[in-house]
């Protein structure tokens, strides 16, 4: 399966943002700090504007994902009200949130081709998901690792508040222990591999090792 960072390249030139005015102009604004968890009111969907926005499981600390441009969150627990997740700004954050009879007006009004936006953004959305499975359910920890490396500077070059060290980039988002994760990090930064700088991955100096 294509890397996280090509898929999420080839998203990024899609024009998925015709309804974004639309949104604006039917919701309420409103900013959050770094590390701040998102409060969802009932019968509202939100959105991020600026910044990303961390998901997780609401019983588990990991982190199994990341918000992507134009994203709707609140549409996965409207239709399976079961399913409870965790949202937490990882960059300040700025949000609009809309309620759902607004969002219906506009995505399932008139306009064909906001519901096709929608159904694009959804189609991406799915497809982000199974990336991270395949990524995560590899036989290996250590290319777990490499796959998270790629997937750090890439975040990294487009979110310039990107403040999360490598380790805890990839502890809370795997089932890799602290010791292991510290150990292969340290062999690649002694290796010349990587240099990590004040605990945050700088740079990707060659072509990492196949195997550890």
């Amino acid at each position: 399966m294509l890397a996280f960072e090509t898929i999420h390249e080839f998203y990024r030139k899609q024009n998925f943002s015709e309804h974004r005015h639309r949104v604006i102009e039917a919701g309420i604004r409103f900013n959050m700090k770094s590390n701040e968890i998102l409060n969802m009111e009932k019968n509202f969907i939100y959105y991020v504007d600026t910044g990303v926005m961390s998901i997780a499981v609401d019983d588990d600390e990991r982190i199994i994902g990341t918000t992507i441009e134009y994203m709707p969150i609140g549409l996965l627990e409207r239709f399976c009200p079961i399913a409870q997740f965790r949202y937490s700004a990882l960059t300040p954050t700025s949000m609009i949130k809309i309620s759902q009879q607004e969002f219906d007006r506009i995505f399932f009004g008139n306009t064909k081709e906001y519901m096709q936006e929608l159904a694009a953004i959804l189609s991406y959305m799915l497809i982000f998901i199974l990336d991270v499975h395949v990524e995560r359910r590899t036989d290996s920890g250590y290319h777990t690792i490499k796959a998270m490396l790629h997937r750090y500077m890439y975040r990294r070059s487009v979110n310039s508040f990107e403040r999360e060290g490598i380790a805890n980039f990839i502890i809370r988002r795997t089932n890799l222990s602290r010791s292991y994760v510290f150990r292969v990090l340290a062999e690649l930064k002694e290796g010349q591999y990587i240099t990590i700088q004040k605990g945050k991955l700088i740079a990707i100096n060659r072509k990492l090792p196949n195997d550890f």
